[in-house]
């Protein structure tokens, strides 16, 4: 009967239930035992001395060591490269176990157990083990010491000390990094990345060295492809005067709080009067030399005013705070952290009106390499901007009036640099031949030579020059007694010294009579501990560790188009706007778009699957908008050839795409599905929101018309089938909540049929050519 049926199936049930719950206890209980009998094992009677004393410890000892050997990886024993064996899971026991997240150090679970160590990582403990991305001596085990642990911070150096008697490592090839520099360790088996998943202070150490343009003074291998990060001076005449200039290279920060340009003079190490004195002429000299080098420019419009309210509003709603601070909007300046262009702050009294307007409607005009794209700024739209910009003064900066040179002391100098290879006869027969006006420019030349101004700017006749600063690509590895530690307290270890010479690069010369000549150059960037702390983070992982080629993470095809694309993605700062695949879209956390992302520049998610190929190739060369309504536009870039190819090649690899998909100029429809298709758009009412063409209301959807040469047809569908899907927050609604369809009538309401049909619609409608590019390009 039913009922005897129903009390069989519901004690099947809980019988079902029954063996669930014994299996579990069973399980629990057996973890009990084992731990028990492995607790009992650690008792400190004579029989556990006898098993595990030095001479007796073949005898089956209770205390035995846990271990990895790692093939693909290898340690650096001076004279001999040994297969690295990893022993730390002795001591952290539970390191690749989850559930001990709450014990202390040694029993704790690893913080990041989905990236690192654990089973299902990618980065197993059985194959990368620890010292890899730690460094220390993972092979030691029999003191605290030994590993070369490392304290983070002098409180935990003062623990260790007295709980472990603890003293700095000598004499290790390569001792443990601190806990917040840890992420160094990625660098060596991630070879020229500058943007790793999960490794966010490694990644902000790399975006600081692009912020600092540290690349610029010093070779890093890897950043070689990188711009000048300063602004090109080949034409600067046109663009500052030469009083703006001098106050500007002696003070940037008196001018600007926020200009990355750092600071060479009054520092530290050179603030005597005599040494002020000497820097003053040289700062007159590079100024004289710039100027009397620099080519001769004329500017494309001229400047005959504008509206600043209008001009202001444009600046904070088209997108320049993708990669501008700007001076009155400091909130979403602030929010944004923008540093691929200039803090624009003072603009007026720095830059003349008419190079200003030239500029904002075609950059290239003046520079041809710049990155700095066009709006399709309208006359008076560039006016406005202009307007406002050149409203944002700093008086008492243009008040400023830089001493005059001493001749002197400029002939003083001259003669330091002529008598290094000549006599002091020779020297000064030279400088005897040369008039006042050739001594000057000669030693702007040296100067600018002697600062390293070439390496962050184009300068006439410093082409191919090597960086001023040293190389850094191997300067986690560079010996303790090659730092040069002065007189100044700062703990003997490679990390502290980078970290303080961030801070204060001068500092080393403190206490040391040195004569004019020798002082130290490196300027102040004024940068904060944090960020000296991120940057040191990156800078240690650039070593000279031996990683066998089967070690070292090799992208595959697809990873390495990636990497490729990214490169031109961080030169132009297009994560400035777009958020790409979760990844930034910086401008979109400023108050413009707080109310709704969907008035923000486009979020490009699955990018390569959305758009065909050949469009965005088209697309960025020929912009056009493609939501109108919009008040953020899409900027003109002067990117080549290769630069287009690289960002289509990226998107189409980040998705898995092929390049080209078979177009067909017509759509086979099935009986009836095209009267459907068309009753169905009318039905769901798509027209509502995507009106071009359809009919004479404001649109808040792209135009459809334009959807066959822009869009594959496979991305179609999976849009329609599920829109949060794709892009959470997005205003396209979903017609198929939980697959069931809005519209039960046609098709019967069968989901799949309706996608199709739609999608073979909107193909039909489309036109077979691209949109018109926008004007002013």
């Amino acid at each position: 009967s039913g009922e005897e049926k129903k009390a069989k199936k519901e004690r099947a049930n809980l019988q079902r239930e029954m063996l669930t719950a014994q299996k579990t206890l069973k399980k629990l209980t057996g973890t009990r035992k084992l731990l028990t009998a492995a607790k009992a094992k650690t008792d400190m009677d004579p029989i556990f001395v006898i098993r595990n004393a030095p001479l007796g410890d073949f005898l089956d000892p209770t205390l035995k060591i846990s271990q990895v050997v790692l093939p693909n990886l290898v340690d650096d024993r001076y004279f001999q490269v040994v297969t690295k064996v990893d022993r730390c899971m002795t001591c952290h026991t539970f390191i690749d176990q989850p559930g001990y997240e709450k014990e202390k150090n040694p029993f704790k679970t690893h913080p990041k157990l989905d990236l690192m160590v654990g089973k299902k990582s990618t980065h197993p403990m059985k194959q990368f083990g620890c010292t890899t991305c730690h460094g220390g001596e993972g092979q030691r085990t029999h003191d605290f010491n030994s590993i070369a642990h490392m304290p983070q911070n002098p409180e935990q150096q003062k623990e260790w000390q007295k709980k472990y008697h603890w003293h700095a490592p000598h004499k290790v090839p390569k001792i443990m990094y601190r806990k917040q520099y840890s992420q160094a360790g990625c660098i060596s088996c991630h070879k020229g990345s500058q943007s790793l998943a999960g490794a966010e202070t490694l990644n902000a150490g790399f975006r600081n060295i692009e912020k600092f343009g540290c690349y610029g003074c010093h070779k890093i291998n890897g950043w070689e492809e990188k711009r000048k990060p300063g602004p090109s001076l080949l034409k600067v005449k046109s663009k500052l005067t030469k009083q703006f200039f001098k106050n500007w290279v002696w003070e940037p920060k008196a001018f600007n709080k926020h200009a990355k340009m750092p600071r060479f003079f009054n520092q530290l190490n050179n603030s005597k009067p005599e040494f002020l004195n000497k820097n003053i002429a040289e700062v007159n000299s590079m100024a004289e030399f710039i100027f009397s080098i620099s080519k001769p420019y004329q500017p494309a419009k001229a400047y005959f005013g504008g509206n600043k309210v209008r001009g202001k509003k444009l600046i904070t709603e088209i997108g320049c705070m993708g990669c501008h601070g700007v001076e009155g909007a400091e909130k979403d300046s602030k929010a944004v952290g923008a540093y691929a262009g200039p803090f624009l702050a003072g603009i007026g009294s720095k830059v003349k009106a008419n190079w200003l307007i030239s500029w904002l409607k075609k950059p290239s005009h003046y520079q041809e390499d710049t990155i700095m794209p066009s709006f399709r700024l309208t006359d008076r739209e560039a006016a406005d901007i202009t307007a406002y910009l050149m409203g944002l003064k700093n008086k008492k900066f243009e008040d400023l009036k830089f001493e005059k040179m001493n001749e002197g002391l400029r002939d003083e100098i001259l003669m330091g640099y002529f008598s290094q290879f000549d006599t002091q006869a020779v020297a000064q027969a030279k400088l005897n031949k040369m008039s006042s006006h050739q001594r000057t420019l000669e030693l702007g030349k040296r100067s600018v030579g002697k600062y390293g101004c070439y390496s962050c700017h184009n300068i006439e006749g410093f082409e191919g020059r090597a960086p001023i600063g040293p190389e850094l690509s191997s300067v986690g590895s560079k010996p303790i007694a090659q730092f040069g530690f002065g007189h100044e307290k700062v703990e003997h270890q490679p990390d502290s010294w980078i970290k303080a010479h961030l801070m204060s690069p001068r500092r080393w010369d403190n206490g040391i009579d040195k004569p004019f000549k020798d002082l130290l150059r490196m300027p102040n960037f004024d940068m904060s501990e944090k960020e000296a702390s991120e940057i040191t983070t990156a800078l240690m992982g650039y070593n000279a560790d031996k990683i066998p080629l089967r070690g070292i993470k090799r992208n595959n095809a697809h990873e390495a188009v990636v990497a490729e694309g990214m490169k031109v993605v961080t030169k132009y700062n297009c994560s400035g706007c777009h958020q790409i695949d979760g990844w930034r879209g910086d401008i979109l956390k400023t108050e413009s778009f707080s109310d709704d992302i969907n008035e923000g520049p486009p979020r490009l998610v699955g990018q390569g699957h959305r758009v065909q190929a050949n469009w965005l190739h088209h697309f960025l060369d020929n912009v056009y908008p493609i939501r109108p309504w919009l008040k953020v536009r899409m900027p003109s870039f002067n990117l080549s050839n290769v630069e287009k190819n690289k960002l289509v090649e990226m998107f189409q690899a980040k998705s898995k795409q092929h390049t080209f998909e078979a177009a067909s100029s017509s759509v086979d429809w099935k009986p009836g599905e095209k009267a459907g298709a068309k009753a169905l758009f009318k039905s769901l009412d798509c027209a509502s929101c995507h009106t071009t063409g359809f009919n004479s209301e404001d649109p808040t959807a792209p135009n459809l018309y334009y959807a066959k040469k822009r869009l594959r047809a496979s991305w179609i569908k999976k849009w329609l089938s599920d829109p949060q899907k794709i892009m959470e927050g997005t205003a396209m609604p979903n017609f198929w909540e939980d697959g069931e369809s809005t519209d039960e009538v046609i098709f019967g309401g069968d989901k799949e049929k309706q996608i199709d049909a739609l999608t073979k619609y909107l193909l039909e409608i489309g036109y077979e050519r691209y949109a018109p590019r926008a004007s002013n390009q």
